[in-house]
């Protein structure tokens, strides 16, 4: 039980970290000015934080509550990360829109890989 625990506390470190790290690559290919790696981590931690707290009370409206909660978070994200940044909401907006792309693909890669490592170990097609 300890172990997962630790596990599960790796993986939202690091997981916190890259996407960070991510946030400030979009910052860099946008030209927002002063763009440094801790404010990368600090617009993240209460970008996260404020998302996670209009998905959870979102959550409870019928039919669209999720979707709110959804559309809620990202335009939470851009205002933290236009506030941290001291940008426009436009470059913030772009800033996180590269990194959740970037998210998105090296997600979708690592599950690929993951998928096929599992099916190789299975036998594969018989």
């Amino acid at each position: 039980m300890g172990a997962a625990i630790g596990m599960t506390l790796v993986f939202l470190v690091v997981g916190f970290l890259l996407a960070a790290l991510f946030l400030w690559i979009g910052a860099k290919v946008v030209k927002i000015d002063g763009a440094s790696y801790g404010k990368a981590c600090l617009a993240m931690l209460v970008g996260i934080i404020l998302s996670a707290i209009a998905q959870f009370i979102l959550a409870f409206v019928p039919v669209v509550g999720a979707i709110l909660g959804f559309i809620a978070g990202i335009v939470l994200m851009v205002v933290v990360i236009q506030k941290f940044f001291t940008t426009t909401m436009v470059k913030a907006f772009l800033a996180w829109l590269i990194s959740f792309i970037i998210m998105l693909v090296i997600g979708v890669v690592f599950g690929m890989i993951a998928g096929f490592s599992v099916f190789s170990q299975l036998g594969g097609m018989q």
